[in-house]
């Protein structure tokens, strides 16, 4: 220990870097009085860039190690907090910046499906942020601020007496994070007719810092960016010309001059700038636009691989995925590549007959140690209810299968959380997947095994993918063993908790889209009928929670116990959902679980590695409230989900 406490700090810091736990670099900081000096200057910085490939949160790194194997942690034990998503009583409309009280859409003859964009700026360290989240309830656009930090947490000690008036548009959560709320109405426009059917939000390095924009697309042809400033109360609108043909999605480029791709009347994909020196009140017009290679197929979606590449998800087709390139003088008519859902390792050579459907495309990022490259891997959700990873450097129409083996809905969401995890959005059951990706330059905190699937095969052949899988050789990895989480509540929360009963009769709604705000992000949000619904993966159990979640509400428990955990009343909105882990494809492994409010006493028993809030009903006699003859979700089990929605 001598010889090492002799070396310089860029040496030590190397070594640091490389230490399996902060632990590890604790104990080293115990040795001597020189080493303790070293992990305070740099240890935590060190080890945060070398086990966790983070940067830009030096400013207080101890504290930015402490919440990110936190967060890994919560996602590792599935310790998550649901709530549905809701102004505050009053919001600020950004139609004439008045308060008016929030009611939702009035007119629809059902639900509205919500699109969802989200990103987050962290300021230096762990718990100094600002999180914009913008999603579409059907003619209106819900816009949240949330801020967190030293400086929230001072303005809201000082003004406590506040934060309870209906004449505000600001709350403060949980946590002492101030959220404020904003709405826009679509001038002139009528509910089901005129619903937004896509949005993204510019970042920060993309507009003017002193306005927020939303670029949207409805169903009734309009296409549009929206910019408004909160402190000089402006709003900004410019429109592009699309002929008046249906938005179907859209999707913005990452570079500081972006540009828009939107699917135009179900058969264009189209280019427009997003940023021109026209008069606000004339429409841009398309820089350019091209019609896909398809026979009777539809677009689906559309999204920027690249600054120079756009993907397109199409069908029912042969080829339901095709990659456009952007030249100089716009997109090339004929498309870079096109990519099939059938492994190209078959052992036999009989032409591919089977058409289908990709409704989500999701670029992966490029970043971390190991990263992808820009444009070249990315994700894509099928009609087959399979995920899979492709690479425009390989001659493989795929490289990864991640498909789960108990329900094979149609996909309609993906969101990547960092390099790690894949979140998916189904078509039934109010259902999210998440599996591990696991790909190079995931620096994940936790390394676990990802089980294999299984040898044996059933001779039955009534599950739509075991057609896709039995035609994979080893030259195609096929990945399950992920989890599934049912959004919709299994018990109403308790009476006042909402203002509106989001619950009732969606249980069977489709998860139509997905965003998590960052990669260091404690939230994912999900669009489902009439409603969002945000998670939040945190445990109220934790001794040592998340610092930046640690303003927790509820009461202690009475023991005087200080060496025991705290437990807390969750409060009257935290949902209780249940989950299951998805086993193999003869159902093996499946254990359904259930969330319970956390009592005065942690559950002593064997969680395996889950959170204390999830309890096996077989142990137990709580039951699903609507039932306990409720439908099973088994082999197959998605597919009366397809006459809804996009199937």
């Amino acid at each position: 220990m001598a010889a090492l406490s002799a070396l310089p700090n860029e040496l030590l810091s190397l070594i640091t870097g490389y230490l399996e736990r902060p632990k590890d670099l604790l104990f080293l900081s115990l040795t001597c009085r020189r080493l303790s000096d070293f992990v305070k200057l740099d240890g935590w910085k060190a080890l945060l860039k070398g086990r966790f490939g983070v940067s830009g949160l030096n400013l207080d790194a101890q504290a930015s190690v402490h919440g990110l194997t936190t967060l890994y942690r919560n996602w590792h034990r599935k310790g998550l907090l649901a709530r549905y998503l809701e102004p505050s009583f009053k919001a600020k409309s950004l139609n004439d910046w008045k308060l008016r009280t929030w009611q939702g859409p009035q007119g629809q003859t059902m639900g509205y499906q919500p699109c969802i964009d989200s990103y987050e700026e962290v300021y230096g360290s762990w718990g100094e942020r600002r999180e914009v989240l913008a999603w579409s309830a059907g003619t209106t656009i819900v816009l949240r601020v949330r801020e967190a930090g030293s400086g929230i947490e001072t303005i809201r000690q000082a003004g406590d007496d506040l934060t309870k008036s209906h004449e505000q548009n600001w709350t403060y959560d949980d946590f002492g994070h101030l959220s404020s709320w904003y709405t826009y109405k679509v001038p002139e426009s009528s509910e089901g007719r005129d619903d937004i059917t896509s949005l993204r939000l510019l970042r920060t390095h993309q507009r003017d810092l002193a306005y927020e924009t939303v670029v949207f697309g409805t169903a009734s042809g309009d296409l549009a960016a929206l910019s408004v400033s909160p402190d000089l109360a402006e709003t900004q609108i410019q429109h592009y010309n699309t002929g008046r043909r249906a938005i179907g999605s859209l999707s913005v480029s990452a570079s500081s001059s972006p540009i828009i791709a939107t699917t135009v009347g179900d058969s264009l994909l189209t280019l427009y700038p997003v940023h021109h020196q026209n008069h606000p009140q004339i429409p841009i017009q398309p820089l350019s636009q091209v019609r896909p290679i398809t026979s009777s197929s539809r677009i689906w979606s559309c999204n920027f691989l690249s600054d120079t590449r756009v993907s397109v998800g199409l069908g029912p087709c042969r080829g339901p995925i095709q990659i456009y390139e952007i030249a100089p003088e716009g997109l090339l008519p004929t498309p870079l590549r096109t990519f099939n859902l059938e492994s190209d390792d078959r052992a036999d050579a009989r032409p591919r007959q089977r058409n289908s459907s990709v409704y989500p495309i999701l670029p992966l990022s490029d970043e971390g140690r190991g990263g992808t490259g820009a444009g070249h891997a990315f994700l894509s959700g099928g009609y087959d209810g399979i995920v899979r990873l492709h690479d425009m450097r390989s001659p493989r129409s795929f490289e990864t299968m991640y498909w789960d083996p108990t329900n094979d809905s149609p996909i309609y969401a993906l969101a990547a959380h960092g390099l790690e995890r894949v979140v998916v959005g189904v078509s039934m059951h109010s259902m999210i997947k998440v599996f591990d990706l696991r790909l190079s330059g995931s620096h994940a905190y936790y390394a676990t095994t990802t089980p294999l699937p299984s040898a044996n095969k059933p001779k039955q052949q009534d599950y739509t993918p075991d057609t896709v899988l039995n035609h994979t050789t080893s030259n195609a990895t096929v990945l399950s063993g992920g989890w599934n989480l049912f959004l919709n509540p299994r018990v109403p929360p308790k009476p006042g908790a909402y203002r509106a009963e989001y619950w009732r009769g969606r249980e069977d709604s489709p998860v139509y889209s997905l965003s998590i705000p960052s990669p260091t992000s404690q939230h994912v949000y999900a669009g489902l009928e009439g409603v969002v619904q945000s998670l939040t993966f945190h445990s109220f159990t934790d001794k040592h929670p998340d610092p930046m979640l640690s303003l927790q509400t509820g009461q202690c428990s009475d023991s005087n116990d200080d060496d025991g955990p705290l437990a807390h009343n969750l409060p009257s909105d935290v949902l209780n959902l249940g989950m299951y882990e998805q086993g193999s494809e003869e159902g093996l492994g499946m254990q359904l679980l259930v969330q319970g409010d956390v009592v005065s006493e942690v559950n002593e028993t064997d969680s395996h590695g889950r959170d204390d809030r999830w309890k096996d009903i077989r142990n137990s006699e709580d039951r699903w409230a609507r039932g306990e003859n409720r439908q099973r979700q088994g082999r197959g089990g998605g597919r009366a989900g397809r006459r809804r929605g996009r199937g």
